[in-house]
């Protein structure tokens, strides 16, 4: 595919993505458009469908599932997945018309057009490149579609509980066409304080919960904030803390009986979850034997795993490959940011994240994505999908090599 054609085809196919609104509805919001994945999945469906593959779903949430696209390939020991997000993050305080998909100055506008669906279109191009040239792949493709990547990865992790099996994995996301193989991930809970609500004009008659949330925040802030800092990943840096929301009380004259904040954590490869929640349960469990008025609950709501791929794997070595072949050049980076990727590679999965456009420009009031970037991604996919099965061919040589010699025997 000579970058003309994939200028042209890739332009197209992102504007029937972005046209097709796949909002993420959050906790319990309605599937009525906008939200939801399903629309969009199921076109895409019927478009691989089209070709040949096997299409299945795999049940993630209520209501929301993943879309598994099957090519068999002509090496069916060997298999390669491509994935990417089906949900959008919302379209509130938005500058443009979110669903329009209005293309200027090479650029396309609209809510997911960076994140990231520039990447799904340039990953369905480059499969039908292949499956139109060659029929049928050289190895096994799987073309996946999660749901719920922005609010817990749930997609991802239904899909690989479920016995979902792959060789590799590409993860589409905006890297700016590098090979992002290192990764923060991120786990996030609902802390809670139970007070007693009461008159305000007999606050002692009440136990104040946004007065005990306030102790929580400063604890954090004291100590298990200062703490992170003295751990450090050579690539990543240090992980990091923050409390991003706060509710408490019903009205100002009634002593609060419940609040609760929301706490993200960016986790560095070789943190597990388990630590980093007994870091701030301890905390916690310092202030309730303060105080016995001190009463606490935490729910975890979200966990992605970092991400950490030797340059050295298969799939990096034949995506880097690919980047060269097409771009002259391979960047290997790393990111502060969590991915499906990361969760792919906690079950075994060896997974690296590409794709067009900039994190920058992910979630922004006036979202896009560079057009030259789309086409050139999926004139890079498609090389590294022939480049993965030119790894099979010579792994199945070696093999046959090694049968050989052995008389028939393998070692």
């Amino acid at each position: 595919m000579q970058i003309e054609e994939a200028r042209e085809r890739t332009a197209r196919l992102l504007t029937e993505l972005v046209r097709c609104p796949s909002v993420n509805p959050g906790r319990g919001e309605s599937l009525a458009p906008p939200f939801g994945e399903a629309r969009l999945q199921e076109m895409v469906a019927a478009r691989l469908s089209a070709l040949g593959a096997r299409v299945t779903w795999g049940d993630a949430l209520p209501g929301r599932r993943n879309l598994i696209a099957t090519f068999a390939g002509r090496d069916a020991g060997r298999s390669l997945m491509l994935e990417a997000h089906a949900d959008t993050v919302g379209v509130e305080g938005m500058s443009i018309a979110p669903f329009d998909a209005v293309i200027e100055g090479g650029k396309l506008h609209g809510r997911g057009a960076c994140d990231t669906k520039g990447s799904m279109a340039a990953m369905l191009t480059a499969v039908e490149e292949v499956i139109g040239r060659e029929g049928k792949p050289g190895v096994t493709l799987h073309v996946v579609l999660t749901c719920n990547e922005e609010h817990g990865g749930d997609g991802a992790h239904a899909l690989m509980r479920s016995g979902f099996r792959a060789d590799a994995a590409i993860s589409g996301e905006p890297t700016g066409l590098e090979i992002v193989n290192v990764h923060k991930g991120a786990i996030r809970w609902d802390v809670e304080t139970h007070g007693v609500a009461a008159h305000s004009s007999t606050p002692h008659r009440g136990v104040n919960a946004i007065s005990m949330m306030a102790r929580v925040i400063a604890e954090l802030d004291a100590k298990v904030i200062p703490a992170l800092a003295e751990r450090t990943h050579p690539q990543l840096g240090a992980p990091t803390m923050s409390v991003g929301t706060i509710r408490g009380g019903t009205q100002v004259n009634v002593i609060p009986a419940r609040c609760r904040i929301e706490i993200d954590r960016r986790v560095i490869p070789g943190e597990t979850r388990e630590e980093a929640t007994a870091e701030v349960t301890r905390a916690l469990e310092g202030l309730a034997r303060a105080d016995e008025r001190f009463k606490w609950s935490m729910t975890q709501t979200e966990w992605y795993a970092p991400l950490e791929e030797s340059e050295g794997s298969p799939v990096a070595v034949a995506l880097a490959a690919a980047c060269r072949r097409v771009t002259g050049r391979a960047a290997f980076a790393c990111a502060p940011w969590a991915t499906d990727g990361g969760i792919f590679k906690q079950y075994g999965l060896p997974s690296v994240v590409f794709g067009p456009g900039v994190i920058a420009q992910a979630h922004t009031k006036d979202e896009y994505v560079e057009l030259e970037q789309v086409a050139v991604a999926a004139m890079v996919y498609e090389e590294a999908i022939r480049e993965f099965e030119s790894q099979a061919r010579e792994q199945c040589k070696v093999q046959s090599e090694k049968w050989s010699v052995n008389g028939g025997k393998f070692q």
